[in-house]
Order: structure tokens, then C-alpha cells, then sequence
């Protein structure tokens, strides 16, 4: 099956997979992170760095600031690329389900809104999601190749972003970026962002799900996890969020990060996924909307990077530990 073949039948078990949660309860059909997740606590930056043993990025993987990514190209301002279907800048493929072929829904803009990490470029990335009840929409980066030729041992797949959405918006959109399986069939991990309230349920804009492919009672399949349930964290609205989640292809843990003070803490969560074993197929932004939704809603991307750590050893578990008793003390 070709590069698109593959993308098209990630993009259907996506859409198969959690279309309900666009149409029904007050949790969107999310599993209730309250119940099945594991709340991790919050970590400092320093802490966080421990866990995952940052200082061992031995295999980065893909890296875009939109002004430059690690592959050597440039970004110019305008439309990602000329149609759907078509690779465009930086090798970026495009998809969409519904009405999502005007490539100004995908484009790279010249500025950022303030408050993105210093020295992370100047441009960004804006998707518009639909502006109809259905739809949606995908920009997908092939990192196949680099993960096949990752250094022994380094089985932990992390993707890192930010986002931005502004809180005038009324769309009842979903925004956020996803990591797929080589068989184009299992969501990795990944984590998207309720930029707008919903006007058919109790879900509040700034809502962070995670995606996991997971095992719920005997049904396999791609599922979503309210991360913000039961008073967990929510998105900026009208600022900057940073997201970390991870894949181990060892263990199949799943785990998902979030910060809203520009990274200096996070908080994180886990689930024991159902994939371990698979490989990473590539990454995408992706939009969605639901119910209710009656105009576009943008989100904008700023710098995004992709790596595989080997599992954090001993002595960074020791000085986490340290560093957790520390916090506790203070």
C-alpha cells in the first residue's frame, strides 16, 4: 500500500473509532480519566527531564519551528501545500473527511501570537477546522523511515508541541496532533484540545483528551481520555499550552503531559496501552468537530519536536526520587 494509502485507512479507524465522541454524552464518549487513567501528580521541568532521561535524546527523530525543520527545508508564509493529497512544504501531506479542501485551512503564517518558548522561530502553523457539524482534517509528517533507524534500545516514542487558541471562539472544534502505528490502524498516543465550547454538551472549552490504543473491558480499539476530568488541568484559552506524551513499544505505556505556565511544570498522566510491540508510522495534526458546531475555529501550532529515549535508568530515577522528596519537603 502507498505513503497515502496507508494514511487514508489511519484517518478512517480514527474517525471510526471516536466519532461518538462528537455526539453524545456530557464527556464526549471519553473514557472518565477520573476512573481508568493514572493521575502521575505534577512534575517541575527538572523533574519531567529526570523521568524521561531528556539528556538521552539520542535518536531525534523530526524537529519544525515552521521557519526550519530538521530535514533542511524552509517554510515561506501561504498554504502548506497546493491540494489534498499533495506533499506540500517540508514534505507535509494534507487529508481531509468532509469539506476540507481549501488548502487555506492549512497554512503557515508569518507571525505567532506572543508568549511562545523563546528561540523556538517566528512563523507558526494555523489549521481552521470545518465551520459544518462534520469533517475532519489532517496534516500528516512520514517518520517511518527515522524510527526504523533509531539507535538500539531507544523504544520510547515522545512528540512535544504548542498550541494556541484563541478564547473568542465559538467553533466546536478539536485540535492537537496524534502518532499512528505502521499499519496505519492503531493511534499510538497523542493528545488534541477542545478550542471552543461546546454548545451540545457540558464540555469546557480548553478540555485536553489523550489517545491511546487501549484495552477497555475486553474491547481493543483507539480510545480518548478526558485528561480534565474530575478537576484536572484545561488548556489556555487565548494563550499558549505545551503538550509531551509518549509510546513505550515495549511496555504499550501510554503517557501524556501537560503544562500551562510555559513549561516550567506539567502535569502527567498514564494508561497501560494495548500496543505494545508496533512501530511508529508517522505524526499528525488533526481537527475535528462535533454537534452544534456552526463556524470555524483556528488552532494555531508553534514549535514540535520528535524523539525516542531509551527507558530512564537508574540514576535518573534516583535523582527524580530526590528531587520529588525535595518538593515534598518544600
Amino acid at each position: 500500500m502507498n505513503k497515502f494509502g496507508i494514511a487514508t485507512v489511519a484517518v478512517m479507524a480514527l474517525t471510526g473509532a471516536v466519532s461518538a465522541d462528537f455526539r453524545t454524552d456530557a464527556v464526549e464518549g471519553a473514557i472518565d480519566g477520573t476512573h481508568l487513567l493514572r493521575n502521575m501528580g505534577s512534575f517541575s521541568k527538572s523533574q519531567l527531564n529526570a523521568m524521561r532521561g531528556v539528556s538521552q535524546k539520542a535518536t531525534a527523530l523530526y524537529a519544525v519551528n515552521w521557519d526550519t525543520d530538521s530535514n533542511g527545508a524552509s517554510y515561506v508564509t501561504g498554504n502548506l501545500s497546493t491540494a489534498v493529497g499533495a506533499p506540500g512544504q517540508g514534505g507535509w501531506n494534507t487529508y481531509a473527511t468532509g469539506t476540507g479542501t481549501n488548502m487555506s485551512n492549512y497554512k503557515i503564517n508569518a507571525g505567532r501570537p506572543a508568549g511562545s518558548a523563546a528561540g523556538s522561530g517566528t512563523k507558526a502553523f494555523q489549521m481552521t477546522s470545518s465551520s459544518t457539524t462534520s469533517g475532519g482534517r489532517y496534516v500528516y509528517q512520514d517518520l517511518s523511515a527515522q524510527w526504523a533507524a533509531r539507535n538500539a534500545g531507544d523504544n520510547i516514542f515522545w512528540g512535544e508541541y504548542q498550541s494556541y487558541f484563541s478564547a473568542s471562539q465559538t467553533s466546536v472544534s478539536r485540535n492537537g496532533n496524534i502518532a499512528f502505528d505502521t499499519t496505519g490502524s492503531k493511534i499510538l498516543s497523542g493528545m488534541y484540545t477542545a478550542s471552543g465550547a461546546s454548545t451540545s454538551s457540558t464540555v469546557a472549552r480548553g478540555t485536553v483528551y489523550g489517545f491511546a490504543n487501549y484495552n477497555n473491558a475486553g474491547s481493543v480499539g483507539n480510545f480518548i481520555f478526558n485528561l480534565s476530568a474530575g478537576g484536572g488541568p484545561v488548556a489556555n484559552a487565548g494563550g499558549w499550552t505545551n503538550y509531551a506524551y509518549n509510546f513505550n513499544k515495549t511496555s504499550g505505556r501510554v503517557e501524556w503531559f501537560l503544562s500551562t505556565d510555559g513549561g516550567a511544570n506539567y502535569t502527567g498522566f498514564f494508561v497501560d496501552g494495548a500496543a505494545a510491540g508496533s512501530d511508529v508510522l508517522e505524526t499528525d495534526f488533526y481537527s475535528s468537530v462535533g454537534t452544534g458546531n456552526a463556524s470555524a475555529g483556528n488552532m494555531i501550532f508553534g514549535a514540535a519536536e520528535f524523539y525516542a529515549t531509551p527507558a530512564p535508568g537508574a540514576a535518573a530515577l534516583v535523582g527524580l526520587a530526590g528531587l520529588m522528596a525535595r518538593r515534598r519537603r518544600a
